[in-house]
């Protein structure tokens, strides 16, 4: 899984980009993250949630630069998705961090 992780942080966002990566087929790895009880896009969804937190809260990145590092095409898509996943907006968020410091 590790592998995995690290192929969605390198900008694998596909699957089939993932596979070829990891020099599998997509289906064994479709496999794989059923049997962990986990599709490919939660999973990148929260990898990339899981990453926007670490810079968010431990960076001076703008939301639009952390939306383009972590692939997405628009800021208002990562905005969505991170909302959808935390609950909270990514601003919202990061002035959270910076209070509980």
């Amino acid at each position: 899984m590790a592998q995995v992780w690290a192929q969605v942080l390198a900008g694998a966002t596909s699957i089939d980009g993932a596979a070829h990566a990891l020099d599998t087929n997509v289906r064994t790895l479709q496999r794989t993250l059923n049997r962990e009880g986990l599709d490919y896009r939660g999973l990148v969804n929260v990898i990339r949630v899981q990453r926007a937190r670490e810079l968010l809260g431990g960076t001076q990145m703008s939301i639009t630069d952390i939306s383009s590092q972590l692939g997405y095409s628009a800021p208002a898509n990562f905005a969505r998705a991170f909302r959808r996943i935390t609950g909270v907006a990514p601003s919202d968020f990061r002035m959270f961090c910076r209070r509980s410091l």
